[in-house]
């Protein structure tokens, strides 16, 4: 696993995530887990940095558009990428880096790999604190 001591951001993948019923299964596993799998194998290579946490989860809320992950830091926005599959994790893994240089998180799509541009489903803006009592 990752990283979580010190990460200043999270990439979630939802290992629950299934895309239909017929294939909601495989060897155990459902098809999040794959994805996820494929990310650790890239990662046996080139480790995350050191203020990136890395989290499989059981629900991303994007079940009609599975599987997802979700890129999350205090005071950035919020990013969360449907439909992909285990030929997505080195771009969802690319991408981290660029999440973690960005001041707001908000990557403009031109900066998104193209595989990402038209998987991006929430961009939520960071929330604000609230005031004091």
């Amino acid at each position: 696993m990752a990283n979580r001591g010190n990460a200043r951001a999270t990439l979630y993948v939802c290992r629950s995530c299934v895309w239909s019923e017929a294939t909601r299964e495989h060897d155990g596993k459902r098809q999040g887990q794959f994805l996820l799998d494929a990310m650790h194998r890239l990662l046996d290579d080139k480790p995350l940095p050191k203020t990136l946490g890395l989290r499989g989860v059981f629900c991303l809320n994007g079940c009609k558009s599975p599987c997802n992950v979700g890129y999350r830091a205090a005071g950035k926005y919020h990013l969360r990428f449907s439909n992909l599959t285990s030929d997505d994790a080195a771009d969802v893994l690319a991408l981290a880096g660029h999440y973690l240089a960005s001041a707001d998180g908000d990557i403009a799509d031109e900066h998104l790999p193209a595989t990402l541009r038209d998987k991006l489903t929430v961009r939520a803006p960071p929330l604000r604190p609230r005031p004091a009592r």
